[in-house]
């Protein structure tokens, strides 16, 4: 047996164990209740990976509380891609794009970064639903991640235009909608007065105007990536002509 395989054994079986990981979860069984996915660990292992673990191993409370880490900021999937992560050096289990957002909170959480970049990897070979890109790039986005940044715009931009023209963008929340413009405009594909033709559609079909104040405001937000925008009195777009310079020229 190699020596990945012996240390996947270890957190498998949790053979010589000296600590555990608590990620406590609602019971599914009893409404209202909390119950913990334990995970039987190895302290040298989690010191040797992370200054955070380490932190709280040498924390007094650790030995008080009979060494044993409790943790309720992330799923017990997620946990257990870390884990595994840690023992072996790949992303060993069947990882999924609904997973980022916990994973990049347990990278950052964690001084891990090179953990996201191997679920990175695996994600690059997978097929992304298009409103799923779009929530990825999002977190790229707040949690400052280029590498993922430039993945979901790899994979967004082969089918961008075409959900422009068949309108399924329409469908897409504000915050899809901005991270899907700024995509398309920095490709530069399409030329701005074409974005701002969609951004004026998507606007009328969503009825966003004064009276939804929130709504609108949000959307006067994706409007300046383009420069100064004009709105009529109702807070309609204004839409430049084909031919004049964007309002940001």
């Amino acid at each position: 047996m190699n020596c990945k395989l012996r240390r996947l054994d270890l957190l498998r079986n949790g053979q010589k164990s000296d600590c555990e990981l608590h990620v406590w979860h609602p019971d599914k069984m009893k409404e209202g209740k909390r119950c913990p996915c334990i995970f039987r660990c190895h302290q040298v292992m989690l010191i040797s990976a992370s200054a955070e673990f380490e932190r709280l191993i040498r924390d007094p409370e650790f030995q008080k509380n009979k060494r044993v880490i409790s943790v309720e900021d992330a799923s017990s999937t997620a946990y257990e891609a870390l884990l595994l992560y840690i023992y072996t050096y790949e992303v060993c289990n069947a990882v999924t794009i609904d997973m980022c957002g916990d994973l990049m909170l347990l990278a950052e959480r964690y001084k891990m970064l090179d953990f996201i970049d191997c679920y990175i990897d695996k994600l690059a070979h997978q097929e992304w639903p298009m409103e799923v890109v779009l929530q990825v790039f999002h977190l790229a986005s707040e949690h400052n991640h280029p590498a993922l940044m430039d993945l979901v715009a790899k994979k967004i931009l082969p089918v961008a235009t075409q959900v422009l023209k068949d309108n399924s963008f329409l469908k897409l929340s504000v915050k899809e909608l901005k991270a899907l413009m700024i995509i398309l405009k920095q490709d530069g594909t399409l030329s701005d007065h074409e974005l701002l033709t969609s951004l004026k559609n998507y606007q009328e079909v969503n009825n966003l105007h004064y009276e939804n104040m929130e709504q609108f405001q949000q959307f006067v937000e994706v409007t300046q990536l383009f420069g100064h925008v004009l709105f009529e009195v109702d807070g309609t777009i204004v839409l430049p002509e084909a031919n004049e310079p964007s309002p940001e020229e």
